[in-house]
């Protein structure tokens, strides 16, 4: 197996200015992580948050022929029907959904059917109409999924999702559950999420229309200003440690949505960097800085990820006795590509984290190539290979938890190979592929949507 390399420091790893140590995170936008716009969209509580325009029946899924006797679902019929008005934002795309399955009754139609609509409250405008039919005969469910986007200019300000039956069936229908509206691309907090204390930053709302929308921005304890109403406000702190800052969107009619995240104010930098250098050859990894001024400098600890999302300590260097010192640090990595980065601990215990420089191993003989890199379904990767080899093949989600766990054998030469992602929740995951015989790891990143 070949790879591509270069057993040289590539010039983007290597720093010939001066620079303050980057703390950790910058500009790094906070997504939420649902930002499910639905009350009550599982029916945990019953029928709350469904108004009473019509009658909302909620039992667990075994009383209509499911095996759960712990989830709540809804059964639309001639008798009962769901509606709820969501706020939103206009000029924004939405992505609508939810679960339906025929009810598994001998006294159910063969195909019962409902009638799907989200409508402008002030328009009427239909963004979705769509009528849907069930034959199914065990009970299993179907992701219905619709995407809308209200126009910028639109008055509507809310929209009514209403679920019906279309075929008179009386009290025998469709199952519904897990019923979600969010926005195609999801709101998110852009900042600084370790700022250094009495410095000023810039804070926005990604994925946010350009007008139309109002701010409430909360900066917490410390801050000045400690509130704004701006949509890209500035913020210093005073005061070191956690803070929390917060963000409620709104149209002129209702509240869309409300961030939140935290931030770690920290004191001034104890060092500052003029290099920050790496290299990985024959399965070891060396790694170099050089600090001018330093202050109150206690240690150094070292960071290593193969997804640069989550990272590992793997070791500890102590500062030096003077103002101008040289560091060094190695370790064997078998890695096809490593994300290192330098935690700088102060004598106080306040730290900050390093820019972060990406090796790709110039021992490794194998490279791994992932495609779709966003898909729904399955990706496929291309791996090739000298000789026939066993692989262990695993996805972990952005938290490191292996949601997928696979073997497969390759081929001498070229491997196309495919994984079944259908089952995993959208978002970002790792691809890994493990060699036991040679130790290798291989890591591509990718999104399920």
């Amino acid at each position: 197996m070949k790879t591509l390399t270069d057993p040289k420091p590539s010039t983007q790893h290597i720093m010939t200015t001066k620079f303050t140590l980057i703390v950790a995170m910058i500009l790094l936008p906070l997504f939420m992580s649902a930002q499910n716009l639905v009350t009550n969209s599982s029916f945990n509580n019953g029928g709350t948050g469904w108004t009473n325009s019509c009658s909302v029946e909620v039992n667990p899924e075994n009383v209509y022929g499911g095996s759960s006797t712990t989830n709540n679902v809804t059964e639309i019929d001639m008798e009962r029907c769901l509606d709820q008005n969501i706020c939103i934002m206009p000029g924004v795309t939405y992505v609508f959904t939810f679960k339906a399955t025929r009810r598994i009754d001998a006294s159910t139609p063969n195909n019962p059917g409902i009638s799907v609509k989200v409508r402008g409250v002030t328009s009427h405008t239909n963004y979705v109409n769509s009528t849907k039919s069930y034959n199914n005969t065990t009970f299993s469910w179907t992701t219905e999924t619709y995407s809308f986007t209200v126009p910028a200019n639109s008055s509507d300000k809310q929209v009514n999702i209403h679920i019906a039956d279309n075929n008179g069936n009386s009290s025998y229908g469709v199952i519904v559950d897990d019923i979600n509206m969010h926005p195609q691309s999801s709101l998110a907090i852009s900042g600084n999420t370790a700022p250094l204390v009495n410095n000023t930053y810039n804070y926005s709302v990604s994925n946010s229309p350009s007008s139309g929308i109002t701010y409430n921005w909360s900066f917490g304890s410390g801050a000045t200003p400690a509130t704004s109403t701006a949509a890209t406000p500035s913020a210093k702190w005073t005061t070191t440690g956690d803070k929390s800052l917060s963000v409620t969107i709104s149209n002129t009619t209702c509240q869309v949505a409300t961030l939140t995240t935290s931030v770690l104010v920290t004191g001034a930098l104890p060092v500052t960097f003029t290099s920050f250098t790496g290299i990985i050859k024959d399965n070891k990894a060396a790694l170099t800085w050089v600090t001018v001024n330093e202050m109150n400098n206690s240690h150094f600890v070292v960071e290593r990820s193969l997804n640069g999302r989550n990272y590992d300590s793997i070791g500890r260097v102590q500062a030096g006795n003077n103002t101008s010192n040289t560091y060094a640090f190695n370790e064997n990595n078998t890695n096809a590509t490593s994300y290192y980065r330098v935690k700088q601990v102060d004598i106080n215990g306040n730290f900050v984290y390093s820019s972060v420089i990406i090796l790709k191993n110039g021992g490794l003989n194998n490279e791994v190539t992932v495609y779709p890199t966003q898909a729904t379904s399955t990706i496929n990767y291309v791996l090739s290979s000298e000789a026939p080899a066993a692989v262990t093949v695993q996805v972990y989600n952005i938290t490191g938890q292996p949601v997928i766990s696979q073997q497969a054998s390759l081929q001498q030469g070229l491997n196309v190979r495919s994984v079944n992602i259908s089952g995993l929740v959208a978002g970002t995951y790792v691809l890994r592929i493990q060699l036991p015989a040679s130790g290798v790891n291989l890591a591509k990143q990718f999104s399920k949507l």
